[in-house]
């Protein structure tokens, strides 16, 4: 095994300043602005994906580092560029790596992409755990997910609170207990797709920081 390094390698000092210009270029001089709206910016995610750092090739080659040292990097760049703006940026990828985890790598080649979308067609995905009863006691959650075995489908109701990207993105990640009794041991991950009956977005977070990554709660109900 390789001693543990810090050090940046070569390819690493390239995108760490490839993302440091994006930052000083694009993310900076309109941080104020998206700060102050407290609207999702984008704008900001679409010029993010025109050259991709916001998609699914960039967080594959990233994740894919085996020094974990890209990622972090590249992160640190773009939140210096501004917090609100970074977490829009990286926000989905808390749903790609819920699907990743917990899905098949047919249901990874089918939903991650979606979480994304083009350039041109830019998505959101959003990963719902926490719940405004439970927090991220995971071993609390309320949502519910019961089979339907007449209508061959899972029927999901809850509410999700403090989700990045909630109500607003293509591809919602959603934790639910499948057997209550067994706690955190008795749950799923579902993915929800686009248009799902009874999903709505609930209330939207006034932030006292990252104000230009959209929060909010999100609803499923049958």
């Amino acid at each position: 095994m390789a001693d543990f390094s810090l050090s940046l390698n070569d390819d690493q000092e390239q995108i760490k300043d490839w993302i440091h210009q994006f930052a000083v270029d694009v993310m900076r001089p309109n941080a104020h602005e998206w700060d102050e709206r407290e609207e999702f910016p984008w704008p900001i995610v679409q010029e993010a994906a025109k050259i991709g750092l916001y998609g699914l090739d960039f967080l594959m080659n990233a994740m894919a580092d085996p020094t974990g040292l890209t990622m972090p990097v590249a992160i640190e760049e773009m939140f210096w560029g501004d917090a609100g703006l970074g977490m829009a940026i990286m926000g989905s990828g808390l749903a790609a790596a819920g699907i990743s985890g917990n899905g098949t790598p047919e249901q990874m080649m089918e939903w991650v992409p979606q979480c994304y979308g083009t350039a041109d067609d830019v998505k959101l995905g959003a990963f719902c755990v926490s719940e405004p009863d439970a927090g991220s006691d995971v071993s609390s959650l309320r949502t519910r997910a019961v089979y339907d075995e007449a209508n061959d489908e899972w029927v999901i109701n809850g509410t999700k609170a403090w989700i990045t990207n909630g109500g607003i993105a293509n591809i919602h990640v959603v934790v639910a207990a499948v057997d209550p009794e067994l706690k955190g041991r008795g749950q799923a991950s579902f993915v929800i797709p686009p248009n799902t009956k009874g999903l709505s977005m609930g209330q939207k977070y006034k932030k006292h920081g990252i104000k230009a990554s959209h929060t909010s709660w999100w609803q499923r109900k049958a």
